[in-house]
């Protein structure tokens, strides 16, 4: 049961954009929203924050590379203590995220 109503102001191509929607699967607009509401998603926008993090992790990833570069040249062992400080850093940041989420 709809026991609720929602005006909606859409743009020219917006509008006609939920009318092409709505002709090519043969249901109502009002049903084409709510399909969107029920299986869609809308992504957030990139915070600070997050920037910040995906930086930490983008330089991650370059040490990563370079310790894998030293592990197949020189062995693992020459690569094992930086895994291990490289590992404990990921981690913290992952906590951090799952912190922030």
């Amino acid at each position: 049961m709809k026991d609720y109503f929602l005006g909606l102001r859409l743009t020219y191509s917006e509008f006609h954009r939920l009318g092409a929607m709505s002709r090519k699967s043969g249901k109502s607009k009002s049903e084409i929203v709510r399909d969107l509401l029920s299986h869609g998603y809308v992504r957030e926008r990139i915070k600070r924050e997050h920037i910040d993090t995906i930086r930490k992790l983008t330089g991650e990833a370059t040490n990563l590379n370079q310790l894998a570069k030293r592990a197949n040249t020189f062995g693992y062992s020459a690569a094992a203590t930086g895994v291990e400080v490289l590992a404990a850093r990921i981690e913290g940041i992952i906590k951090m995220i799952k912190d922030d989420g």
